[in-house]
């Protein structure tokens, strides 16, 4: 059934077609999204906190790399007692699994935080994005960036200039 409604509407689809003449645009909105000035404060904002958190991170790390060469200085020494070394492994496995739960922890939030910023440019994006296709009467407006474009006529339009100008992007 789907199939054969499927063919029916490709056999009308020309009927409609020589009716109006169908435009199609497409544009790089990553490129356009880098061009929009939110973007330099983003990632500002972004080098802030990877910064912040390197810090801690190089800290976390040189208290782990103390307490693993001490490990290893009462590994040799034959007075220290297995029951003392055994604690100071420990403390090492412990530090180190904050310091992989941490670096994780901190990944995580730099990908929503990043998520958290761009949310309100790909959306002012998007708004220009519609506006330029409902002024300029296109049927459809492909996004370059993305995989589904597998072929692009020289009959195409390129709005990526008529969104930057919607966005006072020069």
């Amino acid at each position: 059934m789907k199939k054969l409604f499927l063919l029916a509407a490709i056999a009308v689809m020309p009927f409609f077609v020589s009716a109006q003449e169908l435009k199609f645009g497409y544009i790089n909105a990553m490129q356009v999204l880098y061009d929009m000035p939110e973007i330099s404060g983003i990632e500002t904002q972004l080098a802030d906190y990877v910064a912040q958190n390197r810090k801690m991170l190089e800290d976390m790390q040189a208290e782990a790399q103390k307490q693993y060469e001490l490990f290893q200085e009462m590994m040799q020494d034959p007075n220290i007692t297995d029951a003392r070394k055994k604690v100071q492994l420990e403390t090492v496995q412990g530090l180190e699994q904050r310091l992989q739960t941490t670096q994780t922890t901190i990944q995580q939030d730099i990908q929503q935080r990043q998520m958290q910023l761009l949310q309100p440019v790909q959306e002012r994006l998007q708004k220009a994005i519609d506006a330029v296709g409902k002024k300029n009467n296109f049927f459809m407006v492909f996004n370059l960036d993305s995989e589904a474009v597998v072929y692009k006529s020289d009959k195409a339009i390129d709005v990526t200039p008529l969104v930057k100008k919607e966005l006072n992007i020069k």
